[in-house]
């Protein structure tokens, strides 16, 4: 009878053993998958917002704004072009800014990332904060640039608006991250003196 529980509790301490390294190995880890489950949750409530009609109409009138202000600052740079909609026009160029041209998914992108890593709320707010100005500002240069290679050098301006810029804005996004991770930790070290 001895020989018989000898086994069993054999069998109790591997259990034990193997849930005792499955805990110590996703204490290790646990971070990580909890940055990874509440940035996927985010970018899937992204996806799914876009396929509404009630964020469309919202998305529409963002880029009727786009549009607006960078005429505004197309015809401050000297350029006599007008805006119908969502297109800037003039004799020589005309351009449409549609889905994809307003930069919502690099900036939800860089702040589902900032929103998903452990930070004060404080710092997650800041961060936010200046990722969506440095984005949003980064979208009506693309704008303007596009508007002005689309007058002054046509044949560049597929690439510039189809993969230049998207690379721009994602590697922007990625280093406005990296930068906002090291700013929020440096001020979470406790600073010796």
């Amino acid at each position: 009878m001895s020989s018989s529980q000898k086994p069993k509790n054999h069998l109790n301490d591997t259990g034990t053993s193997l849930k005792a390294r499955w805990r110590s190995w996703y204490a290790g880890k646990s971070p990580v998958f909890q940055f990874g489950l509440k940035f996927g949750a985010l970018m899937v409530l992204l996806y799914a917002l876009l396929a509404t009609t009630f964020f469309d109409r919202l998305l529409y009138s963002y880029l009727e704004a786009n549009a607006w202000i960078a005429n505004f600052i197309l015809n401050g740079l000297g350029q006599h072009s007008h805006v119908t909609e969502v297109t800037i026009s003039s004799p020589q160029f005309n351009m449409a800014i549609r889905r994809g041209c307003d930069a919502v998914e690099p900036t939800w992108l860089f702040c589902a990332a900032v929103v998903s890593f452990p930070a004060t709320l404080r710092h997650k707010l800041l961060g936010v904060l200046a990722g969506i100005v440095v984005l949003q500002v980064l979208n009506l240069a693309r704008i303007v640039t596009l508007y002005w290679i689309g007058i002054h050098l046509p044949g560049l301006f597929n690439s510039a608006h189809l993969e230049i810029w998207p690379t721009l804005f994602i590697l922007t996004a990625i280093l406005l991250f990296i930068a906002w991770r090291g700013w929020s930790s440096d001020q979470e070290a406790p600073h010796v003196a």
